[in-house]
């Protein structure tokens, strides 16, 4: 592994970047996604966007001119130029490859979610990163909404009492630009991870039907989920609305509540009333990325690592076998490293 120059490691030895120096970062794929990474890093104070990278060269160009940064169309030009941290916004299919770069050169990476096509590249991402110390978050963009911060932060007082059950609707017309997923794996999960994320608890069984209309793979799906703690899970997404919709509808022992992702808005129904929550409204992008340049400045953990990302994807591509197999699948194992689906026919478990 190349030692990153200007920089130390901390007492657990992991790399920091320097509180004294811009810190240089890069965006590899800019696409309608990436481009927003690039944005809000030129606007941020103390970093410096050494580069943006796509294979397409006129995206890169077109890019890095609105942004005032140099375009690159190899990832390997741009990890050359002496990063402290890379933004990975590739196909999901390339996650694995370019994060295997960016790690053995000692760069701090952020991915988009879901981290990787499968769990064992997800997996071995993690264990790559752990062992070179290096910072690895993963984009779940939507831990990073203000309304589910708050909505968090209110579970974690404890006037809600137990989470009994919470419920998603994500629709939105499909975006062309999607080809190398499902919308399980694409959109399920966010909600998957969001779930998981409210309920403090790990996903035990799901159970899915999907369909496939206009795209390759499934563009519809209804998945059922069953938490280790008790509570249960439901999402509802499609690619075939006119509409774009984004819900969460969660019940708890002392209320009700309902999330809207696109508004930030929450609202808490308790005792026949209705009240809005206050939130502060914030680009949950914007936040996700200054969370990440946080922890790899002070060589921080950061909340939505390998672990999560990795049973969230896990559980998503658990969805899609039980949608192909019509089963339910129960998930073994105590942590992301040793996750293990299970088709269930009849009552028993089949690996």
């Amino acid at each position: 592994m190349t030692e990153p120059m200007g920089r130390l490691r901390n007492k657990e030895g992991k790399w920091v970047g320097s509180k004294e120096k811009m810190m240089k970062v890069g965006v590899i794929g800019v696409g309608v996604m990436g481009r927003n990474h690039a944005r809000i890093l030129s606007e941020l104070k103390g970093v410096d966007l050494v580069g943006v990278c796509d294979i397409d060269t006129k995206t890169a160009d077109e890019v890095a001119s609105m942004y005032g940064t140099i375009p690159y169309y190899y990832p390997e030009e741009l990890l050359d130029r002496n990063l402290d941290a890379v933004h990975v916004v590739v196909p999901t299919f390339l996650h694995h490859e370019i994060a295997k770069l960016a790690v053995d050169r000692g760069i701090h990476v952020l991915i988009e979610k879901p981290i990787a096509d499968t769990v064992v590249r997800a997996q071995d991402i993690f264990r790559f990163a752990a062992k070179a110390g290096v910072t690895l978050m993963v984009g779940h963009i939507e831990r990073f909404n203000p309304a589910v911060r708050k909505l968090k932060s209110m579970i974690r007082e404890g006037n809600l009492g137990r989470l009994i059950s919470v419920s998603t609707l994500r629709v939105a017309p499909y975006p062309k630009r999607i080809v190398d997923t499902g919308i399980i794996v694409d959109l399920g999960c966010h909600d998957i991870d969001i779930m998981s994320y409210l309920a403090n608890s790990l996903v035990r069984e799901v159970f899915c039907n999907a369909s496939s209309t206009i795209h390759h793979l499934e563009d519809t799906a209804s998945i059922s989920l069953n938490f280790e703690n008790g509570a249960t899970g439901h999402i509802e997404t499609s690619w075939l609305s006119k509409i774009k919709a984004r819900k969460l509808f969660a019940t708890f022992e002392q209320g009700f509540v309902l999330l809207d992702f696109m508004d930030q808005s929450l609202i808490l129904y308790d005792d026949n009333s209705a009240r809005e929550i206050d939130v502060v409204k914030a680009e949950p992008l914007r936040e996700e990325i200054i969370e990440f340049l946080r922890c790899v400045r002070e060589g921080d953990e950061p909340h939505i690592g390998g672990e999560a990302s990795i049973h969230a994807v896990g559980v998503a591509l658990a969805a899609v076998t039980s949608s192909e197999m019509h089963l339910p699948l129960r998930i073994h194992g105590k942590g992301a490293m040793d996750f293990t689906p299970e088709l269930v026919q009849n009552g028993k478990s089949y690996n």
